[in-house]
């Protein structure tokens, strides 16, 4: 028994005369059966690959292999291969089950499927016979050897059609044999083909078109809608049904050959036929090996929607086109708007290219070094962020990549020992210097007709690719990285920038270039807009990149001013302002105030700080937390956002507070609750926890009363 539900077994079946063939029938069962349960979990997955264990059991969708929940095998124990389908409402052993997911009788067939457990188990053939009649006959298993995949097709309501078995015997070509459930027969159907996953086209809008079962599926497990037709590229169009693609925004994604590209082009002329809403045809990469589809872009872990949005294509039956209008309708932007990722919150996105400039000697490569280091420092879900550039790093862990051209190995390392301590996973910060690994890699040469890229570019984007967690590339200094004049060329700057982009693209990273201002004998800057005319090249090369940021020297009377406040000595070069002065988007461009390090070199931000006259990030906490106890004290609590968010109310706050951003405000009310210094308090007639106030605050023992003047909306 599974709970209350009663399961059959092949004890069930009829007296040893109704199945001739077997001698002993009863002692090679239970012999065949221990030894198929000693290798239970392999054999299921074997079976049905869609399956998955969780807590000591197999689960499936049913004996076909579909996927889902409804069906459970146990795994260990007494009852170690005994199956129940829950929707179906039947059970059995693993014998039982063997039979039925193949399509077999479990009665009238038993020495066919102990013919095919004795395969598997890897023990010789044994021809036996059947007494019963039967509509189908079996692969040739001792040809082929047992079948490496199994693929169902199924209607769109999820009746089960065709099984698709695929063989790889050896030093022989791959084969596949159909199996037609309504015929009982070895064949694929006569008169029309079933697309591949009619159920997830059913309920699909967009759907891609791939060459083979395998590869469908390993987009339709990612959450793509996928299909094939039978035999692929091999499919003869005219066999298959393709009406159930009618009114379906089609996308074909063809393996790189040429058989991939001709199944595309027939594919998409009975795809039209049959009444397709739209059809496009995916270029592969060409830096792609021979026979690469989407199983493969799959296993290297590829941005796969990305890749389906941005990719080449082709117009169906015509040449090949980059762009095809008709994929960018309105209605490819309906529905929610994806969220912008950062690398650090409200100042630097991840996934484009940019570029830090500032003078010579400002200490630029050291703050984008410090920038690597802490992206390495970070853990996931961290409640004290690092500040970095004027905002707080996104507290995702992930590596971080430092290309540096004029620092050799020695340096780097004094550098990082004045840095960084220690790191979580050393293999998350990758300094590589040059000058110990042959020299400057030029990224763009210029060719006799213009700019081009060179090897090192592919090479270098091919390594990157294959970080799976990369978050941030650095390269320093873009000149020594650009073979093209890319500051008086504006088509090598053009260039540059968007192989940058490329690389950002395809790995989701942040891509940083660290650049120069013009040289010395420029006018003193003051603004940022000043400093963006500032930095060195054409226009076309600060264009380039979609974000820059820029250091300049603060003025003699401003940067004295500053170290009197911090109890500093005054010294040239000590004090910088710096500030995005490019974006594609809406960021944090105000102007910050940055002090060297006596002992690292290194530009630290002090603006508030010196808005704070001098208090450190303890005093803030400890500011904000009181201000937080009184106000809830007096009937008047803050939540941490919303209409009574603090910075909402940032009139009410001390002067020290009111310089402070509003994601700033937020990652120091996470550490406060972190660490206990604060709570979320119930209050009456609210239905949510999001007051705050101190552990023994009036609110947090649930007796705080609002006074006038305040406001309790539980729609913020």
């Amino acid at each position: 028994m599974i709970g209350s539900h009663p399961y059959l077994d092949f004890n069930d079946a009829g007296p040893q005369s109704e199945l001739p063939g077997i001698t002993d029938r009863g002692q090679e069962k239970e012999e065949i059966k221990t030894r198929l349960l000693g290798r239970v979990e392999e054999a299921l997955r074997y079976l049905m690959p869609a399956g998955k264990v969780r807590h000591g059991q197999f689960h499936i969708g049913d004996v076909a292999g579909a996927p889902g929940e409804s069906m459970k095998v146990e795994l260990s124990g007494e009852k170690a291969g005994v199956w129940y389908d829950h929707a179906e409402g039947k059970g059995g052993d693993i014998l039982d089950l063997w039979a039925r997911s193949r399509g077999i009788d479990p009665v009238t067939r038993f020495g066919d499927v102990m013919n095919e457990v004795r395969a598997w188990l890897g023990d010789p053939m044994r021809v036996t016979t059947s007494s019963a009649p039967s509509q189908r006959r079996e692969p040739p298993m001792d040809d082929l050897g047992p079948h490496t995949g199994k693929w169902d097709y199924f209607d769109a309501d999820g009746k089960l059609l065709v099984c698709v078995y695929r063989y790889d015997p050896p030093n022989r070509r791959k084969q596949f044999r159909p199996l037609d459930v309504r015929t009982g027969k070895w064949q694929a159907p006569t008169i029309q083909r079933p697309l591949y996953n009619l159920p997830g086209i059913a309920q699909a809008d967009e759907v891609v078109l791939v060459e083979g079962e395998k590869t469908a599926q390993a987009l339709i497990d990612i959450g793509i809608t996928a299909t094939t037709s039978m035999h692929g590229s091999n499919a003869p169009v005219e066999k298959t049904d393709w009406s159930p693609l009618r009114g379906k925004r089609l996308i074909i994604w063809p393996d790189r050959d040429k058989p991939g590209w001709e199944y595309g082009q027939s594919a998409s002329k009975a795809m039209k036929a049959a009444g397709a809403k739209s059809i496009a045809i995916l270029i592969p990469p060409a830096e792609k090996p021979e026979k690469w589809d989407a199983a493969d872009a799959v296993a290297e872990g590829m941005d796969i929607q990305t890749f389906l949005r941005d990719a080449p294509r082709a117009a169906p039956n015509g040449p090949r086109r980059r762009i095809r209008l008709s994929d960018w309708t309105f209605d490819r932007y309906q529905g929610p708007a994806p969220e912008r990722k950062w690398l650090i919150d409200g100042v630097l996105p991840l996934g484009v290219p940019g570029m830090v400039a500032a003078i010579g000697g400002a200490g630029k490569s050291m703050l984008l070094m410090d920038l690597c280091a802490k992206v390495a420092q970070v853990e996931s879900g961290s409640p004290m962020p690092m500040e970095a550039l004027g905002g707080p790093l996104v507290s995702v862990a992930g590596t971080a990549v430092m290309f540096t051209a004029e620092d050799d190995a020695d340096e780097v390392h004094r550098r990082l020992a004045g840095l960084v301590g220690a790191l979580p996973d050393p293999s998350r910060l990758i300094v590589v210097p040059l000058p110990n690994a042959g020299g400057a890699i030029p990224l763009v040469a210029m060719g006799r007709e213009g700019p081009v890229l060179t090897d090192a570019y592919e090479e270098m984007r091919a390594e990157l690719l294959e970080i799976p967690d990369l978050r941030l590339v650095v390269i320093d200094p873009l000149q020594s990285f650009a073979g093209g004049d890319v500051n008086s060329d504006p088509a090598a700057g053009a260039m540059f920038f968007a192989r940058l982009g490329r690389i950002a693209a395809e790995t989701g990273a942040t891509t940083l270039v660290a650049h120069h201002f013009r040289k010395v004998g420029m006018k003193p800057i003051h603004t940022a807009a000043e400093a963006r005319e500032a930095i060195r090249g054409t226009t076309a090369l600060v264009d380039g990149g979609r974000w820059s940021y820029a250091l300049w020297e603060a003025d003699s009377d401003e940067a004295e001013k500053v170290c009197e406040k911090l109890n500093e000595r005054y010294i040239r070069e000590k004090v910088f302002k710096g500030a995005v002065v490019k974006s594609n988007w809406p960021t944090d461009k105000s102007i910050r105030t940055y002090v060297r390090d006596a002992s690292t070199g290194l530009l630290g931000e002090k603006t508030m700080e010196l808005a704070m006259g001098g208090k450190d990030f303890g005093d803030l906490l400890q500011i904000l937390e009181q201000t937080i106890e009184k106000a809830a004290a007096n009937g008047q609590p803050f939540t941490k956002t919303g209409g009574n968010g603090l910075h909402e109310r940032r009139s009410e706050l001390p002067a020290e507070l009111l310089g402070v951003s509003r994601n700033k405000i937020v990652s120091m009310v996470d550490a406060l609750l972190t660490t206990g210094r604060l709570v979320l308090c119930m209050a009456e007639g609210s239905t949510i926890k999001k007051w705050l106030d101190v552990p023994q605050g009036e609110f947090a023992l649930g007796v705080g009363q609002f006074q006038l003047g305040s406001v309790l909306n539980e729609g913020e």
